[in-house]
């Protein structure tokens, strides 16, 4: 399965960046990728399903994920929660952790599988660069809509508590 985990800093509060992730529906917005996005069951408070679209080029796949949105422990996974389709799986993690400047280090992990063979051998060569991608997407939609904390520029102790996260 291609997969790939990516640790950013953003520059506005964990709980802002939280809300702005658990936001799906807005992801048209900001994420070129994904046409559409709508939920389409409350679960619990915290725990919904989601429908998107995404077209890329010729391609466009439907697909429906459960989301686990816990805000205490700054978390959202999301898993493929219907058969069908050319997603054979999807896992998608988001840890949220507050930096000594308050801004946020988030800690991205994914790991798709695509039920056509040679997808995911395409797939497998693009991922770490989809991530890095769609990440930069939520970091110039978090400077949209997010309160601005900490320096642009992260001193090296900031950089060190960021490398931390990341090598857990």
């Amino acid at each position: 399965m291609p997969s790939t985990r990516i640790t950013k800093r953003v520059q506005a509060r964990p709980d802002e960046v939280f809300d702005m992730v658990a936001d799906v529906q807005n992801y048209p917005v900001f994420i070129n990728l994904i046409s559409e996005m709508r939920i389409t069951k409350e679960i619990s408070e915290n725990e919904f399903e989601a429908e998107a679209i995404v077209a890329y080029k010729m391609l466009r796949e439907r697909f429906r994920s459960r989301v686990v949105a816990d805000k205490e422990a700054g978390t959202i996974s999301v898993r493929k929660a219907d058969i069908g389709g050319a997603l054979k799986s999807l896992e998608n993690k988001w840890k949220f952790h507050e930096l000594s400047d308050g801004s946020t280090a988030v800690d991205f992990y994914v790991d798709v599988t695509l039920k056509p063979f040679p997808l995911n051998m395409l797939i497998k060569e693009k991922m770490d660069r989809a991530s890095e991608v769609l990440m930069d997407a939520f970091i110039r939609r978090a400077a949209q809509v997010c309160e601005i904390v900490g320096e642009p520029d992260p001193s090296a102790a900031l950089v060190a508590e960021l490398n931390s996260i990341a090598s857990v």
